[in-house]
């Protein structure tokens, strides 16, 4: 049977047109009434936003060669700033003189802070960001949409000259436009493709949505220089990430797991009665220690996390977790923030997408329930409950975790003695 080999610039032997369409189908999951109410927008909207532009026409401030000001919008949730990061260090790096802006979410802006990534966050909360609820989201009462329109009213007046958005979402591209910025970037799957003045070609090989930031450097004429998330943690907090240890009996030298339960989604959450017992069958094999992070404000419902748990601010919670070896939790927030951190993370999937949110980088694993035709559901789950996290078993977590730390050279305790277990594969996340 003859084989066929897939080049990695297949992507490339296909037109602009046919790229989106099959975008549509790798890189976004937009149901059949969203596709047509962008067909319906972009049927009004482009000859409004053409006939506007010969109208008022926007004067060229400076030559196609200089960018002094650069904007990159991305206002979601924490994961989605980690995977960020690559795409910012590249531009940095490409355009080291450019004052480089990001327009954010208040809960994501501590992330980089003392990172050198950008000059400046603009911190706007979007309507549309804020809830699961469709009738909140949408909500034309909302004040929010108020302080929004000020944030871009604010943006236009600083004469932005290049801007970038990855995501698939028609008010983004409108949001470029309206700040008058001089060169927009970004794809045109999705709608509001007349809203840009340079579209990317979508990776249809790496569907990962940090590659799809990083495949918005072509279009000006760059290449992505850094592909791994990194982020830092200053001495001072280092210093402080050691006290908190140490308040708890954990000593530099420790092997430390740390353990995240939570989710920003209810049906990304395993349980902590899950996770409590993976903990107990490690304990019982592995010489770790182990340290529970709870978001603020939450209450445990097993009396045993309560003893060794933390509920830290976002930065305090980084320098704790960068002292961690390892870090079991869900799809999460955290699990971006660790592998950003190089902490192994063994993670555990069930509406998400690996292959678009998955984590970066080596040392870490996945565990998933396959055979789900309705992943990823965007967490609008469609059933009752999760049952595709919900038929997830301790016994896979626990397979996962307990090779990880194998892997890790961590030693099993026998009554014997310790006894090393043997390195094994350790997969890898693209």
């Amino acid at each position: 049977m003859p084989t066929h080999t897939v080049r990695p610039d297949i992507h490339l032997n296909l037109d602009a047109k046919a790229a989106d369409q099959a975008a549509l189908g790798m890189l976004t999951k937009l149901s059949a009434r969203k596709r047509f109410l962008i067909r319906v927008l972009d049927l009004i909207a482009r000859p409004l936003t053409r006939g506007w532009d010969r109208v008022f026409p926007r004067a060229s401030r400076q030559t196609a060669e200089e960018v002094n000001r650069i904007l990159v919008v991305e206002y979601w949730n924490l994961g989605d700033i980690v995977m960020l990061t690559p795409f910012l260090r590249s531009l940095r790096i490409q355009y080291p003189k450019a004052h480089i802006t990001l327009l954010t979410s208040p809960k994501a802006a501590p992330i980089l802070e003392h990172q050198g990534l950008v000059d400046d966050l603009c911190v706007v909360r979007t309507p549309w960001a804020q809830h699961y609820s469709r009738l909140k989201k949408y909500n034309p009462f909302s004040l929010l949409w108020i302080d929004l329109f000020r944030t871009l009213r604010l943006l236009r007046r600083q004469r932005i000259d290049l801007a970038f958005a990855a995501r698939a979402d028609i008010r983004d591209k409108f949001m470029l436009w309206f700040i008058q910025v001089r060169e927009r970037v970004g794809y045109s799957f999705g709608g509001g493709a007349y809203f840009l003045t340079k579209i990317a070609l979508p990776n249809l090989q790496n569907p990962h949505q940090s590659s799809q930031w990083l495949g918005l450097l072509p279009a000006v004429g760059k290449s992505p220089i850094v592909r791994e998330p990194r982020l830092q943690v200053t001495p001072e907090e280092q210093r402080t990430a050691e006290g908190i240890l140490a308040e708890r009996g954990i000593q530099n030298g420790d092997f430390l797991v740390g353990i995240h339960p939570g989710a920003r989604s209810l049906v990304r959450q395993w349980g902590e009665a899950n996770f409590m017992a993976v903990v107990t069958r490690l304990q019982e094999e592995f010489p770790i220690k182990v340290i529970w992070f709870l978001d603020p404000g939450h209450k445990p419902m097993n009396g045993g996390i309560q003893g060794n748990s933390v509920s830290l601010p976002l930065r305090q919670f980084m320098s704790v977790l960068a002292k961690c070896q390892m870090l079991l939790c869900n799809d999460s927030g955290p699990m971006h923030l660790a592998t950003a951190l190089e902490v192994p993370v063994v993670a555990i999937f069930g509406p998400g997408e690996p292959a678009w949110f998955g984590p970066l980088g080596q040392n870490h694993r996945v565990v998933i329930q396959s055979g789900f035709w309705c992943r990823p559901c965007l967490d609008y789950c469609l059933f009752d409950q999760p049952y595709c996290l919900r038929t997830v078993t301790v016994e896979s977590v626990f397979q996962a975790a307990a090779e990880s730390l194998s892997s890790l050279s961590v030693k099993t305790t026998e009554p014997s003695g310790l006894i090393e277990h043997p390195v094994s594969n350790v997969s890898k996340s693209k």
